[in-house]
C-alpha cells in the first residue's frame, strides 16, 4: 500500500506543481471570484480616482492571492492588466489590495496602476473630451461617457460575492447648461449571481467641479407599477461626487 500511494503521488505531482496558487490560509477563491474583485477595484478607480478620458476595464488577471483575517474578513491581493473601455488600448498593469470586512458594506481598496500617459496628457485628453461632448451628441461618445456613472452603480450595488457589469446603454441624451454638461441614460445591468436590473442615470459634468452621478434602479422582473416609479424600488436614488 505505501508503494501504491507513492506511485499515485508521483502521478499527481506535475498537476500539483502547475496549479495556480489561488489563496493563502484557510480561505479559497476561484478565478471568477478574483475577476469579480478586480472589476470592483477598477469600478472604484473609474469613478473615484481616474480620468473620464481614461476609463478602464479588466483585460487579464495576473498574480492573485487571498487571506482570511479571523474576525475581520477577507483580503485579496491582485495584479491585473487593463485596457481602455472604448478603444481597447492597453493601459498598463494595476496592483490592488481589496479587503472585505464583515462589519462594512463596502470594501477598503488600495489600487495603483501604471499608465502610458503622463498627467499633463491626461488633463489635455479630459479637456478634449469635454469640448467634444459639448459640441456634439455623437451616440458613441455619449455611450462612452456613461461608463463614468455605470462604474459607480456597479461599485455601489456589488458585494464580495455579487458583481455587476453593464449590458446595454440606451436612450442617451445630452444638455448644455451654462458651463455644465448634463447627460441622461437608461442602462441595463447584469448580475453574475442575482437579479438583473435597469437604471435611470443622470450625470453632470462641469470642468471646475466634481462630476455628479444620480441614479435609480429597478429589478427587471418587477411589475409595470414598480417600473414607472409608482411602486417599490429595488434600488435607491443616490448621489455621488467623484474626485475628477
Amino acid at each position: 500500500m505505501p508503494r501504491m500511494a507513492a506511485v499515485v503521488l508521483l502521478l499527481l505531482l506535475p498537476a500539483l506543481c502547475s496549479a495556480r496558487p489561488l489563496s493563502r490560509g484557510n480561505f479559497h477563491a476561484s478565478d471568477s471570484q478574483f475577476l469579480r474583485v478586480a472589476r470592483a477595484a477598477v469600478n472604484y478607480l473609474n469613478y473615484g480616482q481616474g480620468s473620464p478620458s481614461l476609463l478602464r476595464k479588466v483585460a487579464l488577471l495576473g498574480k492573485t492571492s487571498v487571506r482570511n483575517i479571523p474576525g475581520v474578513g477577507h483580503e485579496y491581493s491582485l495584479q491585473f492588466y487593463t485596457k481602455h473601455i472604448q478603444t481597447g488600448q492597453y493601459l498598463g498593469k494595476c496592483n490592488a489590495k481589496v479587503r472585505y470586512q464583515k462589519k462594512m458594506s463596502k470594501p477598503l481598496i488600495d489600487i495603483s496602476c501604471t499608465d502610458n500617459k503622463d498627467a499633463d496628457q491626461i488633463m489635455k485628453d479630459d479637456y478634449s473630451l469635454y469640448t467634444k461632448l459639448k459640441a456634439t451628441s455623437s451616440p458613441d461618445e455619449l455611450k462612452y461617457f456613461a461608463n463614468v456613472g455605470s462604474s459607480y452603480i456597479a461599485w455601489k450595488e456589488s458585494s464580495e460575492y455579487d458583481g455587476y457589469v453593464t449590458r446595454e446603454i440606451k436612450d442617451a441624451k445630452r444638455w448644455v447648461r451654462d458651463n455644465a454638461l448634463e447627460f441622461d441614460y437608461t442602462i441595463l445591468v447584469d448580475s453574475d449571481v442575482s437579479k438583473n436590473f435597469s437604471c435611470h442615470m443622470r450625470i453632470t459634468w462641469n470642468l471646475e467641479l466634481p462630476i455628479k452621478v444620480k441614479y435609480t434602479c429597478f429589478s427587471e422582473d418587477t411589475s409595470a407599477e414598480s417600473a414607472d416609479g409608482s411602486g417599490e424600488e429595488s434600488g435607491s436614488y443616490d448621489s455621488f461626487q467623484t474626485n475628477f
